[in-house]
C-alpha cells in the first residue's frame, strides 16, 4: 500500500453571467470578482447563498482586493480602480488610473499596488483611495504581483517576458530577470522561504532565488496551455496551478512531483479556462474560470495498492 493525495470536487457555486477573474477571502465566505461587472460574496457553507455585494455597470473586473471595514477594491479592463463600500455605497468611488487594464491587486497594510496593463505600477493610500507614487516598468502590461515574505519588497511580473523586483518603501527597481517568454502571468513567494515560483504563456513553472541570480530547480513544463493562477497552500507543502488548459493540478512543494491534476471528464472540472484559484485553508482550494463557476475541492490522502495505476 502507498498513499497519495488527491482533490475531490465537493460544490459547485454558480451565478456569474461572464467570466471569473479573481477569488478573495471573506470574513465567513469569499468573493468572486468577473467580467460581467459583478462581485459576489459566497457564504463558506451554504453553497446556495451567492449575494451580489458590488456592480459597474459596463465594468469588467480583472482582480480584486479586500480592505479593512469590509470596503473592497476592483481593477477594471478598462484601466480603472474602483473603490467599493457595499455597506456604504456613497462612499464608492472609480478612478482611471491606468490607460490600460487592471491585472492586479494587492493590499500590504495601509497600502494599495495597482498593476496595469500601461506598465505601470501604483502606489495608493488604502484609507483614503489616492494614489501616492507611481513607477512604469515595463513597456508591456504588468500582469501578477507578489509580495516577498519579510514585507520590503513586491515581485512584478509583465507581458515582456521579465520578473521585476520593487522595493516597497522607495518604489525604487531593485533588479529584473528574464522569465516566462512572452508574459509572464501569475507569481507566487514560498511561504516563510525568499524563493519565488512565477508561470506565463509558455506553460512552464519557473524558480528564482530572492537575488534573482539564478534559477533553482529547473523549469517544468507544467502544463499545455497558459499558467494563469498559482498559489501554495497555507502550510506551503503544495502548489495549485491554474490553466488555459482546462486544468488544475497539485504539486509538492519540496520534490516538485505532481501529484493530481483535476479535469473535466474523470474529476467534474472545468469545461473551459481555469483562470483563478484560492485556498481557503489547508485542506480547501477554490477554482473558477471562463466556465462561470467555482469549484469547491477538498485536499486529502488516498490509500492505493501497489497494482492501482495513480492518476
Amino acid at each position: 500500500m502507498f498513499v497519495t493525495m488527491m482533490l475531490e470536487r465537493v460544490s459547485e457555486r454558480s451565478g456569474h453571467r461572464a467570466a471569473i477573474y479573481d477569488l478573495k477571502p471573506a470574513e465567513d465566505g469569499f468573493y468572486s470578482a468577473a467580467a460581467d461587472g459583478f462581485i459576489v460574496h459566497w457564504h463558506r457553507d451554504d453553497v446556495d447563498f451567492g449575494r451580489v455585494v458590488a456592480k459597474v455597470d459596463g465594468g469588467k473586473f480583472f482582480c480584486l482586493e479586500t480592505l479593512e471595514g469590509g470596503g473592497l477594491v476592483a481593477g477594471a479592463v478598462d484601466g480603472g480602480v474602483h473603490w467599493l463600500y457595499p455597506e456604504n455605497e456613497e462612499r464608492n468611488k472609480h478612478v482611471a488610473a491606468h490607460t490600460k487594464g487592471v491585472y492586479s491587486v494587492l493590499r500590504v497594510g495601509e497600502e494599495i499596488y495597482t498593476a496595469g496593463g500601461d506598465g505601470v505600477l501604483i502606489r495608493w493610500n488604502a484609507k483614503t483611495g489616492r494614489t501616492m507614487e507611481s513607477l512604469p516598468l515595463s513597456g508591456n502590461s504588468l500582469r501578477s504581483l507578489a509580495l516577498h515574505p519579510d514585507g520590503g519588497a513586491i515581485a512584478v511580473g509583465a507581458s515582456d517576458g521579465r520578473v521585476y523586483l520593487v522595493n516597497r518603501e522607495e518604489m525604487s527597481l531593485i533588479g529584473s530577470h528574464a522569465a516566462n517568454e512572452p508574459s509572464v502571468f501569475c507569481l507566487a513567494f514560498m511561504p516563510d522561504f525568499p524563493r519565488l515560483v512565477s508561470g506565463g504563456r509558455d506553460a512552464h513553472l519557473r524558480f528564482f532565488d530572492v537575488s534573482f541570480s539564478k534559477n533553482v530547480p529547473a523549469p517544468i513544463s507544467a502544463h499545455l496551455a497558459t499558467i494563469n493562477k498559482l498559489a501554495f497552500d497555507p502550510s506551503g507543502r503544495f502548489l495549485a496551478t491554474a490553466s488555459r488548459d482546462k486544468t488544475v493540478k497539485l504539486w509538492d512543494a519540496e520534490s516538485w512531483k505532481l501529484l493530481k491534476v483535476c479535469e473535466v471528464v474523470r474529476d467534474r472540472g472545468h469545461v473551459n479556462s481555469v483562470n483563478t484559484l484560492l485556498w481557503l485553508d489547508e485542506h480547501t482550494l477554490l477554482t473558477a474560470g471562463d466556465d462561470r463557476r467555482v469549484l469547491e475541492w477538498r485536499l486529502g490522502r488516498e490509500r492505493k495498492s501497489s497494482s492501482q495505476r495513480v492518476k
